[in-house]
């Protein structure tokens, strides 16, 4: 599981113009579209329809992480119902934050 987020987050901080400066605001933001995830899995949302309305709320500022939000959709589905919750965001920003 660590080894899924690790990489989900690895594909998250590259861009076609380079590795993102990683601080606060992005790894929230990051954490927040997580979040999303774990919400459209929780309300009984097909793993193409999380990934199809997470990647509608992305904004010009955010845009850049359309193409990464199918990879974290297949690694919030991968883990157990049990895990979901708002931890699962924690240790992406806890992650991101090391980064």
């Amino acid at each position: 599981m660590k080894l899924m987020m690790l990489t989900a987050l690895a594909a998250l901080t590259v861009t076609t113009q380079g590795a993102l400066a990683l601080g606060q605001k992005e790894c929230a933001v990051q954490a927040g579209l997580v979040m999303q995830v774990v919400a459209a899995r929780s309300a009984g949302a097909e793993s193409g329809a999380a990934t199809q309305s997470v990647q509608a709320t992305l904004d010009d500022a955010t845009q850049h992480y359309a193409t990464i939000v199918p990879a974290v959709v297949d690694w919030v589905y991968a883990l157990p119902q049990s895990q979901l919750g708002d931890e699962v965001g924690n240790s992406w920003t806890a992650a991101c934050m090391q980064q």
